[in-house]
């Protein structure tokens, strides 16, 4: 239990170090964004792939390995439901709301919180293979159509997502561990480097992005907005656990399976709000909140766990 609040207080001091270090203009505007394209290209990649590739596969494709994916299937299909029939939510706003509620900050600060925690980011490895082969492609489809954009058609899309360097990390990674190809200590050692500083480069991140942010407003989309956080926060680490009990998961496992679970919307979401001129502002507090509330949660579930 104090090794749980331990690492909770590690991951609120450096994001407290980076709000201080912006909030006394030690590092300029849009250093996080600098930081963030760094994470995502380099130490990110370097973390997930040492993970992967000394981890099991069978975990990756294994039915314990779906829980997150049904979780985030699950909690945007109830999205839909809810939003569509009860609130009467429709077009963009609907999807915006479903990948709020679905596409989770795995990339960045979701692992950085999962590693903090429980120092793997195995757990994480299903569902960031499938938001970026199946979701991100869906939703492009689907904004695509209902806002007539052309985003460049299908080759352009598998193009973009080929190259991303997540997917590339974790499809090495998986390579390497099933093929079992022995790392030279001159590549290995390197990348476990970066590795290790993938977690204190997106908390300082997060901490200097926090400068000059304003809580976000309630507006005519709150509830919109409430169902997003409610679905992202609540409903994703219940989802986890409803199908991954029936498995027999318990303890630890059923511990990392949840904190993924309960990972904050995508600050891609927002991004992609942009890209198609679609509810930027729900997008925008959707990722605000969520973070914040995302954080919470994850303490809940550490602290059950560890008093259980």
């Amino acid at each position: 239990m104090s090794t749980i609040l331990l690492n909770f207080w590690g991951i609120i001091a450096i994001i407290l170090v980076g709000y201080i270090l912006a909030r006394t203009n030690v590092v300029p505007k849009g250093t996080d964004r600098v930081l963030t394209q760094l994470a995502f290209a380099s130490t990110l990649p370097a973390l997930i792939f040492v993970m992967v590739s000394h981890g099991d596969p069978a975990a990756v494709f294994s039915a314990v390995g779906t829980t997150n994916i049904i979780s985030a299937v699950g909690a945007g299909l109830l999205y839909a439901l809810i939003g569509r029939y009860l609130l009467n939510i429709r077009g963009t706003e609907l999807t915006v709301g479903m990948l709020t509620a679905c596409y989770t900050n795995i990339g960045n600060l979701g692992i950085a919180f999962l590693v903090a925690i429980t120092g793997d980011a195995t757990a994480a490895a299903p569902i960031l293979l499938f938001q970026i082969v199946v979701l991100l492609p869906f939703f492009f489809a689907v904004l695509d159509w209902q806002t007539g954009r052309n985003s460049g058609g299908i080759m352009k899309a598998l193009a973009r997502m080929m190259t991303n360097p997540l997917l590339i990390a974790v499809l090495t990674g998986l390579v390497v561990s099933i093929v079992k190809i022995p790392i030279p200590a001159v590549i290995e050692s390197p990348l476990d480097m970066m590795g290790k500083a993938n977690v204190p480069i997106i908390l300082l991140a997060m901490g200097i992005s926090l400068r000059g942010s304003h809580i976000p407003k309630w507006g005519h989309d709150a509830a919109t907005l409430l169902l997003g956080i409610v679905m992202r926060c609540i409903g994703g680490p219940l989802l986890v656990w409803l199908s991954a009990m029936p498995m027999g998961v318990t303890g630890k496992e059923l511990m990392s399976l949840m904190i993924v679970g309960a990972f904050p919307t995508a600050n891609n979401v927002f991004v992609f709000a942009h890209r198609y001129h679609a509810n930027v502002g729900l997008a925008r507090d959707a990722v605000i909140i969520t973070t914040f509330v995302s954080l919470a949660v994850i303490l809940g579930i550490a602290v059950v766990f560890h008093t259980a």
